[in-house]
Protein backbone atom coordinates (compact mmCIF):
# COMPACT_ATOMS: atom_id res chain seq x y z
CA UNK A 1 0.00 0.00 0.00
CA UNK A 2 2.89 2.52 1.07
CA UNK A 3 4.14 1.83 -2.36
CA UNK A 4 1.09 2.81 -4.11
CA UNK A 5 0.73 5.70 -2.55
CA UNK A 6 3.89 7.08 -3.46
CA UNK A 7 3.27 6.09 -6.94
CA UNK A 8 -0.51 8.00 -7.09
CA UNK A 9 1.74 10.91 -5.32
CA UNK A 10 3.91 10.83 -8.00
CA UNK A 11 1.20 11.16 -10.73
CA UNK A 12 -0.97 13.64 -8.84
CA UNK A 13 1.23 16.42 -9.68
CA UNK A 14 1.14 15.36 -13.27
CA UNK A 15 -2.80 16.12 -13.10
CA UNK A 16 -4.02 19.52 -14.34
CA UNK A 17 -6.26 21.01 -11.47
CA UNK A 18 -3.17 19.81 -8.77
CA UNK A 19 -0.74 21.05 -11.15
CA UNK A 20 -2.50 24.53 -11.41
CA UNK A 21 -2.52 24.79 -7.52
CA UNK A 22 0.20 22.34 -6.77
CA UNK A 23 1.56 25.44 -4.25
CA UNK A 24 -2.07 25.04 -2.90
CA UNK A 25 -2.17 21.77 -1.85
CA UNK A 26 -0.62 20.31 1.47
CA UNK A 27 0.96 16.55 0.77
CA UNK A 28 2.41 16.32 4.15
CA UNK A 29 -0.64 15.77 5.99
CA UNK A 30 -1.45 12.51 7.66
CA UNK A 31 -2.84 9.62 4.99
CA UNK A 32 -5.04 8.12 7.85
CA UNK A 33 -9.02 8.56 7.25
CA UNK A 34 -10.08 11.05 10.41
CA UNK A 35 -14.09 10.58 11.28
CA UNK A 36 -13.94 14.00 9.78
CA UNK A 37 -13.10 13.19 6.09
CA UNK A 38 -14.98 10.36 6.27
CA UNK A 39 -17.96 12.46 7.29
CA UNK A 40 -17.00 14.53 4.31
CA UNK A 41 -16.44 11.81 1.96
CA UNK A 42 -19.33 9.61 2.87
CA UNK A 43 -21.43 13.10 2.28
CA UNK A 44 -20.22 13.86 -1.37
CA UNK A 45 -20.97 10.81 -2.41
CA UNK A 46 -24.01 9.70 -1.39
CA UNK A 47 -25.95 10.51 -4.11
CA UNK A 48 -23.24 8.65 -6.74
CA UNK A 49 -24.54 5.70 -8.73
CA UNK A 50 -22.70 3.16 -11.18
CA UNK A 51 -19.88 2.89 -9.30
CA UNK A 52 -18.98 1.82 -5.36
CA UNK A 53 -15.95 4.08 -4.10
CA UNK A 54 -14.28 2.93 -0.68
CA UNK A 55 -11.72 5.63 0.77
CA UNK A 56 -8.23 4.45 1.38
CA UNK A 57 -5.82 7.24 1.92
CA UNK A 58 -6.11 11.02 2.05
CA UNK A 59 -3.44 12.28 -0.14
CA UNK A 60 -3.82 16.10 0.26
CA UNK A 61 -5.88 18.75 1.29
CA UNK A 62 -5.99 22.53 -0.34
CA UNK A 63 -8.34 24.33 2.20
CA UNK A 64 -11.89 22.31 2.57
CA UNK A 65 -11.09 19.98 -0.28
CA UNK A 66 -9.50 16.85 0.08
CA UNK A 67 -8.03 14.22 -2.40
CA UNK A 68 -8.54 10.74 -1.54
CA UNK A 69 -7.03 7.81 -3.29
CA UNK A 70 -10.19 4.92 -3.14
CA UNK A 71 -10.97 1.54 -4.44
CA UNK A 72 -13.64 2.28 -7.34
CA UNK A 73 -15.83 -0.44 -8.35
CA UNK A 74 -18.43 -0.60 -11.11
CA UNK A 75 -22.06 -1.82 -10.22
CA UNK A 76 -22.09 -4.75 -12.03
CA UNK A 77 -21.07 -8.66 -11.81
CA UNK A 78 -18.07 -9.63 -12.31
CA UNK A 79 -16.24 -6.15 -12.00
CA UNK A 80 -12.52 -5.70 -11.40
CA UNK A 81 -11.74 -2.85 -8.67
CA UNK A 82 -9.10 -0.03 -9.94
CA UNK A 83 -8.10 2.75 -8.56
CA UNK A 84 -9.01 6.61 -8.55
CA UNK A 85 -8.47 10.24 -6.88
CA UNK A 86 -11.67 11.59 -5.83
CA UNK A 87 -11.56 15.23 -4.66
CA UNK A 88 -14.64 16.09 -2.41
CA UNK A 89 -15.38 18.85 -0.21
CA UNK A 90 -18.46 19.53 1.84
CA UNK A 91 -20.29 20.80 -1.39
CA UNK A 92 -19.69 17.90 -2.55
CA UNK A 93 -17.84 15.80 -5.26
CA UNK A 94 -15.37 18.44 -7.14
CA UNK A 95 -13.55 15.53 -9.32
CA UNK A 96 -12.39 11.88 -10.02
CA UNK A 97 -9.93 10.75 -11.58
CA UNK A 98 -9.28 7.26 -12.74
CA UNK A 99 -5.46 5.66 -12.65
CA UNK A 100 -4.08 3.84 -15.15
CA UNK A 101 -1.24 2.78 -12.77
CA UNK A 102 -3.88 0.93 -10.97
CA UNK A 103 -3.78 -2.59 -12.38
CA UNK A 104 -0.41 -2.86 -11.81
CA UNK A 105 0.05 -1.34 -8.90
CA UNK A 106 -2.91 -3.67 -7.33
CA UNK A 107 -1.35 -6.94 -9.27
CA UNK A 108 2.16 -6.40 -7.69
CA UNK A 109 0.18 -5.34 -4.24
CA UNK A 110 -1.65 -8.54 -4.30
CA UNK A 111 1.88 -10.25 -4.90
CA UNK A 112 3.36 -8.99 -2.33
CA UNK A 113 1.00 -9.90 0.55
CA UNK A 114 0.52 -13.24 -0.94
CA UNK A 115 1.80 -15.12 2.32
CA UNK A 116 1.74 -18.66 0.97
CA UNK A 117 2.26 -19.85 -2.98
CA UNK A 118 1.41 -23.27 -3.44
CA UNK A 119 4.35 -25.33 -4.79
CA UNK A 120 4.20 -25.88 -8.54
CA UNK A 121 5.40 -29.21 -9.67
CA UNK A 122 5.79 -31.93 -12.54
CA UNK A 123 4.75 -35.16 -12.18
CA UNK A 124 6.48 -37.08 -14.54
CA UNK A 125 4.63 -40.25 -15.50
CA UNK A 126 6.54 -43.71 -17.12
CA UNK A 127 4.63 -46.20 -19.00
CA UNK A 128 7.31 -49.25 -19.26
CA UNK A 129 6.58 -52.47 -21.53
CA UNK A 130 8.23 -55.81 -20.57
CA UNK A 131 7.68 -56.90 -24.09
CA UNK A 132 11.15 -57.79 -25.40
CA UNK A 133 11.29 -55.12 -28.65
CA UNK A 134 11.89 -57.57 -31.30
CA UNK A 135 10.36 -61.13 -29.85
CA UNK A 136 7.28 -59.25 -28.46
CA UNK A 137 7.79 -61.69 -25.83
CA UNK A 138 8.31 -61.41 -21.94
CA UNK A 139 11.53 -60.32 -20.75
CA UNK A 140 11.11 -60.89 -16.85
CA UNK A 141 8.12 -63.11 -15.20
CA UNK A 142 5.62 -60.48 -13.20
CA UNK A 143 7.40 -60.42 -10.49
CA UNK A 144 10.84 -59.90 -11.39
CA UNK A 145 9.92 -57.09 -13.53
CA UNK A 146 8.47 -55.77 -10.50
CA UNK A 147 11.78 -56.21 -8.54
CA UNK A 148 13.70 -54.94 -11.60
CA UNK A 149 12.45 -51.64 -12.06
CA UNK A 150 12.01 -50.90 -8.14
CA UNK A 151 15.37 -51.48 -8.01
CA UNK A 152 16.62 -48.85 -10.62
CA UNK A 153 13.98 -46.36 -9.75
CA UNK A 154 15.00 -46.13 -6.21
CA UNK A 155 18.59 -45.98 -7.18
CA UNK A 156 18.19 -43.18 -9.22
CA UNK A 157 15.18 -41.14 -7.61
CA UNK A 158 15.30 -42.81 -3.92
CA UNK A 159 12.15 -43.84 -3.92
CA UNK A 160 8.54 -44.30 -6.71
CA UNK A 161 4.86 -45.13 -6.91
CA UNK A 162 4.43 -48.03 -9.20
CA UNK A 163 1.24 -49.19 -10.67
CA UNK A 164 0.36 -52.61 -12.71
CA UNK A 165 -1.21 -52.64 -15.92
CA UNK A 166 -1.93 -54.06 -18.98
CA UNK A 167 -1.14 -53.14 -22.70
CA UNK A 168 -2.80 -54.48 -25.56
CA UNK A 169 -2.12 -53.94 -29.56
CA UNK A 170 -1.96 -55.59 -33.01
CA UNK A 171 0.90 -56.28 -35.03
CA UNK A 172 0.26 -58.30 -38.57
CA UNK A 173 -3.00 -59.69 -37.52
CA UNK A 174 -1.40 -60.86 -34.20
CA UNK A 175 -3.25 -59.85 -30.88
CA UNK A 176 -0.11 -59.29 -28.62
CA UNK A 177 -0.60 -58.79 -24.54
CA UNK A 178 1.68 -56.75 -22.52
CA UNK A 179 2.16 -56.67 -18.47
CA UNK A 180 3.02 -53.22 -18.24
CA UNK A 181 4.29 -51.02 -15.21
CA UNK A 182 3.26 -47.59 -14.65
CA UNK A 183 5.33 -45.51 -12.55
CA UNK A 184 4.76 -41.85 -10.94
CA UNK A 185 7.38 -39.47 -10.02
CA UNK A 186 7.82 -35.73 -8.77
CA UNK A 187 10.27 -33.65 -7.09
CA UNK A 188 12.93 -34.42 -9.77
CA UNK A 189 14.40 -33.51 -12.92
CA UNK A 190 13.94 -34.41 -16.98
CA UNK A 191 17.34 -34.96 -16.84
CA UNK A 192 17.01 -37.17 -13.91
CA UNK A 193 13.77 -39.17 -15.42
CA UNK A 194 16.16 -39.85 -18.86
CA UNK A 195 18.73 -40.80 -17.01
CA UNK A 196 16.46 -43.63 -15.70
CA UNK A 197 14.39 -43.98 -18.65
CA UNK A 198 18.01 -45.44 -20.68
CA UNK A 199 18.58 -47.88 -18.14
CA UNK A 200 14.93 -48.64 -17.79
CA UNK A 201 15.07 -49.34 -22.14
CA UNK A 202 18.30 -51.63 -21.77
CA UNK A 203 16.88 -54.00 -19.02
CA UNK A 204 13.68 -54.62 -20.21
CA UNK A 205 14.87 -54.56 -24.15
CA UNK A 206 12.45 -51.55 -24.97
CA UNK A 207 12.68 -49.55 -28.11
CA UNK A 208 11.34 -46.56 -26.10
CA UNK A 209 9.00 -45.71 -22.98
CA UNK A 210 6.10 -43.26 -23.11
CA UNK A 211 6.76 -40.38 -20.45
CA UNK A 212 4.22 -37.80 -19.88
CA UNK A 213 5.16 -34.50 -17.93
CA UNK A 214 2.69 -32.98 -15.98
CA UNK A 215 2.08 -29.62 -14.24
CA UNK A 216 0.84 -30.09 -11.23
CA UNK A 217 1.16 -28.52 -7.53
CA UNK A 218 3.06 -30.49 -4.83
CA UNK A 219 1.61 -29.73 -0.93
CA UNK A 220 3.10 -32.33 1.54
CA UNK A 221 0.32 -32.22 4.28
CA UNK A 222 0.38 -33.43 7.52
CA UNK A 223 -1.23 -32.84 10.58
CA UNK A 224 -0.02 -29.74 12.82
Amino acid sequence: MKKLIFCVLLFIMLLPPAAAYAEDWDMSAPTELTEEVREVFEKATAELVGVNYTPVAVLGKNESTYCILCKATVVYPGAEPYNALVYVNESGVQNVYELWIDKHAVKEEAAEESTQEPDSDIQYVLYLGTNDKDTNKPVFTEAEAREKAKEILIRHFGGYTMQEASGGWIDDGTVYQEFTLVIYLSDTTEDAVHAAADELIETFRQSSVLIQANPTRTDFYGAA
